[in-house]
């Protein structure tokens, strides 16, 4: 495995554990972020949920 999918993994295990602690669906957030999502309703960005101001 390469020092790049080592880096996309802990991204992608990060982004999981972030959707699982505020009680979302990682692969509905994902599909939201990548347009695919077929229900209409935005999921606002993570900043906006935990409480913390974009840097």
């Amino acid at each position: 495995m390469s020092a790049a999918d080592r880096q996309v993994r802990d991204v992608m295990l990060g982004l999981m554990k972030t959707c699982r602690k505020l009680g979302i669906s990682f692969f509905a957030y994902l599909g939201d972020r990548l347009g695919l999502s077929g229900t209409g309703e935005r999921i606002p960005p993570l900043p906006d949920l935990v409480g913390v101001p974009p840097a």
